[in-house]
């Protein structure tokens, strides 16, 4: 397992949710709050006003179980919470967690980051976290799930092999997000990138400090999942 080697300790993770299938209004993942490490404190923060947030509230968005909405910003727990998440890093298993990742053991860097690197997806909701990475955060080094695979590149992934190439371009004619980004296997739509890291990943691949390649396939037969390794310089 070739296991990443830049890791960044990052200062802001964006939280993201997703319908549910049943919800009936599409999946398209919305960032609805930041996380931010203070001097004194994590601090969660809804983002109120912003456009995925308005669209995620009116996809049926209530807030996090633990944080409710009528509070804006939280200030008490949020570590915590988010870190029950995560596997205890004293279990036997916590390696093979890790590994999976492509993240290296023992883990250097803090739950807040291991969050930032894993997701922190749990089955039981629509949640989950990335790294709001900044221009100052290199050399570094992310795993990323192509997300829509199934709908750009349908569930025939037999094309596809580890350690092939992948570019990135601005999908101009999406007439859900105007600003999507595409990931282009051989010339062809593969997916998109998650919303939370499109403006960050196009910054990087247009000022050619970006490569990528698929990094592993798995999933199930109607819903391939494809991940992609990206190294920035």
């Amino acid at each position: 397992m070739n296991t990443l080697q830049h890791l960044i300790e990052p200062r802001h993770l964006l939280l993201t949710w997703q319908p549910g299938e049943a919800a009936g209004v599409g999946r398209t993942r919305r960032v609805v709050a930041e996380i931010i490490r203070e001097d004194d404190a994590v601090v969660l923060r809804y983002l109120l006003g912003t456009e995925d947030y308005n669209v995620a509230v009116n996809a049926g968005f209530t807030g996090h179980p633990a944080f409710p909405l009528s509070t804006v910003e939280h200030r008490s727990g949020v570590e915590e919470a988010f870190s029950r998440r995560l596997p205890p890093r004293k279990r036997e298993d916590f390696g093979d967690f890790l590994a999976k990742h492509r993240l290296p053991n023992p883990f250097p860097l803090s739950d807040l980051a291991l969050l930032g690197y894993t997701g922190g997806a749990l089955p039981s909701d629509g949640f989950a976290l990335v790294p709001d990475f900044a221009d100052e955060d290199v050399p570094c080094d992310y795993i990323l799930e192509v997300a829509g695979v199934r709908h750009v590149r349908g569930t025939d992934v037999s094309g596809l092999i580890v350690g092939d190439l992948l570019t990135f371009v601005r999908d101009n004619e999406n007439l859900v997000d105007r600003d999507a980004l595409l990931v282009v296997h051989h010339g062809l739509p593969l997916g998109y990138v998650n919303r939370a890291m499109r403006h960050r990943i196009a910054k990087w691949a247009e000022g050619g400090h970006l490569s990528a390649r698929i990094d592993r396939l798995n999933g199930k037969p109607g819903r391939p999942l494809v991940f992609a390794r990206l190294e920035v310089a």
